[in-house]
C-alpha cells in the first residue's frame, strides 16, 4: 500500500504536533531531572525519529550538537541491536563517544515505537551527566579509558524491565549516582511521554506509520535548503580559525564546495588529534558543521534530517575533527565549537552582509567536586559561562550569550545553595567587545570563592585565553579570557586546580569579535556604549 499523502495544510497541523509531542517530552525531562545540568542549563534533547532512523522533530530548546548527532547515533545504535531484535518496552542505551555526541558524560537513550505489532517510529533523548566515573570530567586525560565509564550499546530497559546488572554497574562507577540515575530515569520518563502522546496523535488522525509524513516533512525539509544554499554563489570557500589548543596552538581549516543546492564541508588540513582530552569525534563536527548553515539560512525553519541530506562533510581520520580511539575526548567541546567561526570567515566571502565575525566561544565549563566531611555533603558541580558573540553587518554582537550551543546558565542562587561556593561578582566585561562599527558582544567577569571546609578539586575547560575572536572587514578582535586564582594567572587554563577555603577563582569570559571599520561606527552608538559603560574605545 502507498503511504498516505499530506497537502500542504495537513503537513503544517501534523508537523506542529510533532513538534509539540517533543517539547511535551522535555518538559517531562527538565521536570523529573535531578542534576542542575539538565534542569537548569538544558544540556540536552528530545528528539523523535521515523522508523528508518530519520529524525522528524526535535524539542525547541535541544542543542545542536546532540540533534545534528541523534540520528547517525540511532543508527549505529541498530547496527548493534538491529530492529528485528527490539521488543515492546525495551530502551537502548549507550554512551559511546564514537556512536553518539563525542563523550562519555552524555547518555543516550532510544526507545522503539510499536503500532500494530510494528516498530513505527523511534523515541531518543541525549542528556549530559553530572559525572561518569573515572578522572573528574576535564581536559587533561590521556585517552578516552581515563574519562570514565564507556558503555556500550545495551537494552537498559527489557520488555519494561530494568536490567539490573547494567543498572548497577552504572551506580557502582559513577560518584553521584542519586543524580546521575536521577536523571537517566529522567530520560526514560521522558521517552515514555514522547511515545504516549506520539501513539495518540496516530490514532487520533488514523496513521498506521509515518511514512508518508515523514517523507513529506523531509522533502519540504531538504528543497528549503537546498533554495537557501542556491542563493550562495556557486564555488569553492575557505577558512581558517586559530585557538589555544593544548600545547601548541590549534588550527582548523575547512573548505566549503557549493554546488548545485548542496555544501561539502572538507576539514583537510585542520591539527592532527592531540594527545589531550580536546578531541572532536565526527559525529560531533557533522552536527557542528550543519548547525551554522540551518541558523545562517534557514532558521524559520524547525530541525530534522531532511534538511541534513543537502551536507557531506569530510574529515581526515586522525584530524583533531575526526579523532579515532583511544583519543581522549571529554572537553571535545573545546574544538567542536570553533567550526562555525572557521565556517562563518569563508562564507564571509559569499555574503559578507550575512555572516557574524567570531564569537567568544567556545563554552567554559568549569567543575566543581566537594568532598564528602562530617559537616559537607559531597557534590560535583558543573556550571557553564559564555563570551559574547560576533557583531554583524545589522548590529552589535550579543553580550555574554551560548553560540554555538545554547546551553543556558545556572542561577547564582541555585549553585550557591548547591556548592560549597560563593560568587563574589558576576558582571559584563567593560571594552571586552571587539571594536566596529557593528561592536562584538561583551564577555563577562566572574569571582568564585570557595567556602569548602576541604580543598575543592576544579576543572578548567576554557579557550581564547590567547587567541582571541577575530573581527570582519575591519573589526577588531575581543578581549582574550583568562583564568585567575587569587590573582595570579593560570598559564595552563585546561588543567585541574585545587582551591583551598577562601581561595579565589577568577573567569575572564572571551568577548566577540567586530565587524568593519571602528571609525564608521556612529556617534550615537558609541555615545551609548560610553553611557551604559560598554566601550571606552
Amino acid at each position: 500500500m502507498a503511504p498516505k499523502t499530506f497537502d500542504a495544510i495537513e503537513t503544517e497541523i501534523c508537523w506542529a504536533r510533532l513538534v509539540s509531542i517533543v517539547d511535551e517530552a522535555a518538559v517531562a525531562l527538565v521536570r523529573t531531572s535531578f542534576s542542575t545540568v539538565v534542569r537548569e542549563s538544558n544540556d540536552f534533547a528530545c528528539v523523535l525519529l521515523d522508523a528508518e532512523g530519520h529524525s522528524l522533530a526535535q524539542s525547541t530548546i535541544s542543542v545542536p550538537g546532540f540533534i545534528g548527532s541523534m540520528p547517525r547515533t540511532l543508527r549505529e545504535m541498530l547496527k548493534r541491536i538491529p530492529k528485528d531484535q527490539l521488543k515492546q518496552g525495551d530502551v537502548l542505551i549507550t554512551n559511546d563517544p564514537w556512536i553518539g555526541t563525542g563523550h562519555l558524560p552524555d547518555f543516550n537513550v532510544a526507545m522503539p515505537v510499536f503500532r500494530n505489532g510494528k516498530i513505527v517510529a523511534f523515541t531518543c533523548i541525549t542528556a549530559h551527566m553530572s559525572d561518569i566515573g573515572g578522572r573528574q570530567w576535564s581536559a587533561d586525560a590521556s585517552e578516552v579509558h581515563e574519562e570514565g565509564l564507556w558503555v556500550p550499546v545495551v537494552k537498559y530497559i527489557q520488555e519494561g524491565k530494568l536490567n539490573e546488572d547494567v543498572h548497577r554497574i552504572i551506580e557502582t562507577n559513577v560518584r553521584n549516582s542519586d543524580q546521575v540515575i536521577g536523571d537517566i530515569r529522567a530520560q526514560l520518563s521522558a521517552t515514555d511521554v514522547m511515545s504516549r502522546k506520539l501513539i495518540e496523535f496516530m490514532e487520533e488522525i488514523g496513521l498506521d506509520d509515518l511514512t508518508g509524513l515523514a517523507q513529506t516533512i523531509h522533502e519540504a525539509s531538504r528543497r528549503a535548503m537546498a533554495d537557501a544554499i542556491k542563493q550562495i554563489p556557486e564555488g569553492i570557500y575557505h577558512g581558517e580559525t586559530r585557538a589555544d589548543g593544548w600545547d601548541e596552538p590549534l588550527i582548523i581549516k575547512v573548505a566549503l564546495e557549493i554546488r548545485d543546492g548542496k555544501i561539502i564541508a572538507d576539514y583537510a588540513g585542520t591539527s592532527p588529534q592531540c594527545k589531550r582530552g580536546i578531541n572532536a569525534v565526527f559525529n560531533h563536527t557533522f552536527a557542528f558543521t550543519v548547525y551554522p548553515f540551518k541558523s545562517l539560512l534557514v532558521p524559520h525553519i524547525p530541525n530534522n534530517e531532511g534538511l541534513m541530506t543537502c551536507f557531506e562533510v569530510r574529515a581526515p581520520l586522525g584530524c583533531i575533527v575526526n579523532a579515532v580511539p583511544p583519543a581522549a575526548v571529554g572537553a571535545r567541546h573545546l574544538t567542536g565549537h570553533l567550526l562555525p567561526g572557521a565556517i562563518y570567515q569563508a562564507l564571509a566571502k559569499a555574503m559578507p552582509d550575512k555572516v557574524p565575525a567570531e564569537s567568544g566561544t567556545p563554552l567554559w565549563s568549569i567543575v566543581f567536586k566537594a568532598p564528602q566531611t562530617e559537616k559537607q555533603r559531597g557534590s560535583t558541580s558543573v556550571l557553564f559561562f559564555n563570551g559574547g558573540t560576533g557583531a554583524t553587518s545589522w548590529g552589535d554582537g550579543m553580550s555574554s550569550t551560548s553560540f554555538p550551543s545554547n546551553i543556558s546558565v545556572s542561577p547564582v542562587e541555585i549553585t550557591e545553595n548547591l556548592a560549597p561556593l560563593r560568587f563574589k561578582y558576576k558582571r559584563l566585561a567593560d571594552n571586552s567587545g571587539g571594536a566596529g562599527r557593528q561592536r562584538g558582544g561583551l564577555g563577562q567577569d566572574i569571582a568564585i570563592e570557595s567556602i569548602s571546609e576541604a580543598p575543592l578539586a576544579v576543572s578548567l575547560l576554557t579557550d581564547r585565553t590567547k587567541f582571541p575572536a577575530v573581527g570582519l572587514f575591519g573589526g577588531e578582535p575581543g578581549r582574550p579570557g583568562f583564568v585567575k586564582k587569587n590573582g595570579v594567572t593560570i598559564t595552563e587554563p585546561k588543567s585541574l586546580i585545587t582551591l583551598e577555603t577562601n581561595d579565589v577563582l577568577e573567569l575572564g569570559l572571551p568577548g566577540g569579535g567586530g565587524f568593519g571599520s571602528k571609525n564608521e561606527r556612529s556617534g550615537q552608538l558609541r555615545e551609548r556604549d560610553s553611557a551604559e559603560g560598554y566601550s571606552t574605545k
